[in-house]
């Protein structure tokens, strides 16, 4: 019987890894039912499929961008109480059309947060409280709120939208309005560093990434003595372990379901790193 290794993610503290932009543009269409209508829309739902953005990679979304629209804009807009909630689905259209998705992970939640004023077609930045795990092969959800709005005419700019938007009152509602004709354009930075790094300390690899079978976990200069994983969601993941020499661990990862996980590793002399792999 093949050894299992136990499973959890502790919080660590990584340096800096390169952002890339993500992106879906360019439209011409200017809505405020996104972050400026307040008596109508503030609550909205968009979803991305994987064919709607470029340069999409594995990684942690670290900031969300939109583009300043044609209203309002000169002013800025200050939202009260704003909440930004992420989550992926394998669905690409809302369930019945209208109905949201739920269980979604709040990546910031502020009592006040600022747009500064701007110009039509510049981008403006959300920067996240919390990253979110990204997998490049399924939709992504976006869901914002907020319950004031300085600014309720701020418009931001989008495309047509066809399905890929709904709009509410309560982010607690089930189901939501889709006729706001403009479904914004987005862009996020993605953490898409593979190396294992704490602070100078334990550096590594993953290799194959993505992985179908047999994944190797190659630390520099170190002893790999514990191995944790989690999935996309944060669930611990069973990781059947082949075998561990000096300074790799190698792992059958056949059975797991294809997408993004994160490994903790801990060397033998106390030291710790953190290792994102897509699973094919």
């Amino acid at each position: 019987m093949r050894p299992i290794l136990t499973l959890s993610l502790l919080c660590l503290a990584l340096t800096p890894a390169p952002a890339q932009t993500v992106q879906k543009c360019c439209g011409t269409s200017n809505s405020t039912f996104l972050l400026g209508n307040l008596g109508t829309s503030p609550h909205t739902q968009c979803l991305y499929l994987p064919a709607d953005l470029t340069n999409a990679a594995a990684g942690e979304i670290t900031r969300l961008y939109y583009r300043y629209g044609t209203t309002g804009v000169a002013n800025g807009n200050t939202l009260g109480n704003m909440m930004v909630r992420l989550g992926q689905t394998t669905a690409t259209t809302f369930s019945g059309g209208n109905t949201f998705f739920t269980g979604l992970d709040t990546v910031l939640q502020l009592a006040s947060f600022d747009i500064p004023a701007g110009t039509a077609g510049d981008w403006f930045m959300i920067p996240l409280q919390s990253p979110f795990l990204y997998d490049p092969a399924q939709t992504l959800i976006v869901d914002i709120h907020f319950t004031g709005s300085s600014t309720t005419n701020f418009g931001t700019y989008g495309t047509a939208n066809n399905g890929r938007k709904l709009y509410s009152q309560s982010p607690t509602d089930l189901t939501g309005t889709t006729t706001s004709t403009t479904w914004q354009d987005m862009g996020f930075d993605l953490n898409t560093s593979t190396a294992l790094a704490e602070a100078g300390t334990v550096r590594g690899t993953a290799y194959p990434n993505p992985a179908d079978g047999t994944l190797f976990l190659h630390l520099e200069g170190a002893v790999p003595e514990a191995v944790d994983v989690v999935d996309l969601h944060g669930r611990p993941v069973a990781l059947p372990l082949v075998s561990r020499t000096a300074g790799t661990v190698v792992a059958d990862v056949s059975a797991l379901p294809t997408g993004l996980y994160v490994a903790r590793v801990r060397t033998a002399d106390g030291r710790t790193g953190r290792l994102r792999w897509m699973k094919r």
